[in-house]
């Protein structure tokens, strides 16, 4: 394993991802908000750990267009090959005789765009990924309050959209802009975030809880129940977003000053995240097929141990065939 790895970074990933599969298990609609802040919180450290691959990329004299590439390439190409795995494997898993999904739902999954509801989250990092040189610009802009401003015009710009429907009326800002800004700016977010304190997480948290606040108590006065933060993620506005934020600054500055030492385990998972989430999901689709339905904590303590534990050795294969001189580049899609 690395040596230069990014301790609290790792935890705060893990977490994350845990906190992501709970969510496609667990009922509970109290557990279910309070840890509505996962999916913000992993593309906050997206954008931390962009900085730092932007540059290393730079120094080796790649242009903006072969980082892009790099970046898609690694999360779009494990994503298919999972893809036609599982197609295929749900082919032994027939519904009343027939194969339970039809070629729609197939191509729609492969486009991100629908299908498997799942993989959603990987159209968030691929948009991610594409706006990464934005930082470039970012660094010649000295003023932290500048940066904090134009991310501010750019999501009450986004807020008015959002409003007005308008991503209701235009199918490019719905499947695209409609994430691309809000997920977006919370990249960035994450980029700035390099250059902050425990102590300026802290009171950024509280900023976020205040909107949290008070973008709640308008939507009670307007509905007059409390709303979950849920019902604003398709496509995320404010109250979801203040809400997701004010948790994960919030886990930003405690981790930071925190004295955490390493672990492999946490080390492993937060490497491995990618193909992690993935095997999740099928394992989530056939233990159902297999066992019927178990209690959600069953399964999901199940879901995350056989994840876990099938990643693990798809990479000691990994390791095998890499020790045979096979070419480690293209391995490399099945790590992380």
């Amino acid at each position: 394993m690395e040596n230069n790895r990014i301790i609290f970074i790792d935890y705060l990933k893990v977490i994350g991802l845990l906190c992501i599969i709970l969510a496609h298990v667990c009922p509970d609609p109290t557990i279910l908000q309070l840890r509505n802040f996962d999916v913000p919180l992993m593309v906050l450290i997206s954008g931390y750990l962009a900085v730092g691959s932007f540059k290393r990329s730079l120094k080796k004299n790649r242009s903006f267009l072969n980082y892009i590439a790099r970046r898609i390439y690694r999360l779009l190409i494990p994503t298919w090959i999972f893809l036609i795995i599982f197609f295929t494997i749900m082919s032994f898993f027939p519904i009343n005789g027939a194969y339970p999904y039809d070629i729609d739902y197939i191509i729609k999954s492969f486009l991100l765009l629908d299908g498997i509801s799942y993989v959603w989250i990987i159209r968030i990092f691929l948009i991610c990924a594409v706006i990464t040189p934005v930082i470039y610009i970012f660094d010649k802009i000295k003023s932290d309050f500048i940066q904090f401003l134009i991310l501010i015009i750019a999501y009450i710009l986004y807020e008015i959209a959002i409003f007005n429907k308008i991503n209701e009326m235009n199918i490019v800002f719905e499947f695209i802009l409609a994430y691309v800004i809000p997920y977006g700016i919370i990249y960035l977010l994450g980029m700035i975030s390099t250059k902050t304190s425990a102590k300026a997480d802290g009171i950024i948290s509280l900023i976020f809880l205040i909107a949290f606040a008070v973008s709640g108590y308008i939507l009670y006065m307007k509905t007059g129940i409390l709303q979950p933060t849920q019902v604003m993620k398709y496509p995320p506005t404010i109250y979801y977003i203040s809400y997701a934020l004010f948790v994960s600054f919030l886990l930003f500055s405690i981790f930071k000053k925190a004295n955490i030492k390493r672990n492999e385990l946490i080390e492993f998972i937060s490497q491995s995240s990618l193909w992690i989430y993935l095997w999740h999901i099928l394992f989530l689709t056939i233990i159902p097929l297999i066992n019927g339905e178990l209690d959600w904590v069953t399964t999901y303590l199940v879901v995350v141990v056989c994840s876990i534990c099938f990643t693990f050795i798809q990479n000691k294969i990994i390791d095998l065939i890499t020790m045979n001189g096979s070419n480690k580049n293209i391995l490399k899609i099945f790590r992380g």
